[in-house]
């Protein structure tokens, strides 16, 4: 089972779950949200990774956005 955690950032708080051990990978998403079950493409690192998945902002109890532009992928003042 996936391990939820709040990490607090000066751009929000972001949900994240850890599973595996090993070198860190990171992986997140565009559309879906994360939970307590992973994810099967992230499933298959677990054995060779500490696999850290992030559920950006307006995703699970991740911050919600002030404004629209924090979705793009473009650097927010």
């Amino acid at each position: 089972m996936w391990q939820r955690e709040l990490v607090s950032t000066e751009r929000g708080t972001f949900e994240i779950f850890v599973c595996g051990s090993g070198e860190p990978l990171c992986i997140t998403h565009l559309y879906s949200e994360f939970n307590e079950r992973g994810n099967y493409f992230a499933d298959m690192f677990i054995q060779s990774f500490k696999v850290y998945l992030v559920n950006l902002k307006e995703a699970g109890n991740s911050s919600k956005v002030c404004n629209e532009k924090e979705l793009s992928m473009e650097e927010c003042p």
